[in-house]
């Protein structure tokens, strides 16, 4: 459903409702519910429900809808007014010829291209839908006054046909499902599995391991994890990283390598579980080859 931050509140009846303009598109959004009318002036409003004919859900209610119909409606026609008013004059208001000018990029003329559908399009039919293909519902972006794209000098393109307003015409509904899905990929499946590395080590060598470790996530989100040697046991099954992946389905597969390591005398990190005084354990190891950045020779 839509994510309205910054929206207008009111009520219809009984039941709230909050309005934003997002991209010249109005949408209303309620409790399981949301309508949509788009910037183009020939498109229909889509209302978007969580459910389907649900006596609960007011949209469903024909009084209600042509009140929420009414609010966007009314909200979309300042809009549009907006954008014209925001124009050259001339793209809204054609000549006696049929002549409009194009309101981004310029260029005057009675006949028009647009790149979306292929379509010939006359300078009236633009000014009257505020610049958007009435064949395909493109936005000004894909209209141009020559066919660059055709080898025929548009000789094959066809005059698109504007239908009847279809601003009475019944809303498009939709239902949709607004629920968080778990949607794993390869960095959100190497994340858990570092995290559960990190929870089987027990000393700072293996947290070493574990956050040196070097985890391959294929297409079928088979599970390669490397552990360099000298920092994870060869003999220490990650068994949280097990328990894992076995949560989320997934087959692993084991490898112990070998690297260059972070720090000099890997067994120092077997001592103690506290990054602090390995931290130390290491300066004074460094300070006694008189090889820390800041001693002097």
């Amino acid at each position: 459903m839509a994510d309205l931050n910054n929206a207008e509140h009111g009520m219809i009846g009984n039941h709230p409702y909050r309005l934003e303009v997002a991209l010249h598109d109005v949408i209303m959004a309620g409790d399981g519910w949301n309508i949509t009318l788009p910037e183009n002036p020939g498109a229909r409003p889509i209302v978007q429900t969580v459910t389907e004919n649900d006596e609960k859900c007011p949209v469903f209610g024909p009084a209600f809808l042509q009140k929420a119909l009414n609010v966007v409606s009314d909200r979309a026609v300042r809009v549009r007014g907006e954008i014209s008013t925001d124009w050259p004059r001339r793209s809204t208001k054609p000549d006696h010829d049929g002549v409009v000018r194009h309101p981004l990029w310029g260029g005057e003329s009675d006949a028009w291209f647009c790149l979306h559908c292929s379509g010939k399009l006359t300078g009236i039919q633009l000014a009257q839908n505020l610049w958007h293909c009435p064949g395909c519902g493109a936005s000004p972006l894909d209209i141009f006054d020559t066919a660059f794209w055709c080898d025929d000098e548009a000789k094959s393109l066809q005059p698109v046909k504007t239908e009847g307003a279809v601003d009475g015409d019944k809303p498009d509904f939709g239902v949709v499902d607004d629920r968080p899905k778990l949607e794993l990929n390869g960095e959100k499946i190497t994340l858990l599995i570092r995290s559960a590395l990190l929870d089987d080590a027990t000393n700072i060598s293996e947290k070493l391991g574990a956050l040196q470790a070097e985890i391959t996530v294929d297409d079928e989100n088979d599970v390669w994890i490397s552990l360099e040697e000298d920092l994870w046991p060869q003999d220490k099954e990650p068994v949280q990283a097990l328990i894992v992946a076995a949560k989320l389905g997934l087959e692993v597969e084991l490898e112990s390598t070998w690297s260059t390591i972070p720090f000099h005398w890997p067994g120092l990190g077997e001592l103690t579980s506290s990054t602090s005084e390995y931290t130390q354990m290491m300066l004074d190891a460094y300070a006694q080859c008189d090889s820390l950045p800041n001693s002097k020779t």
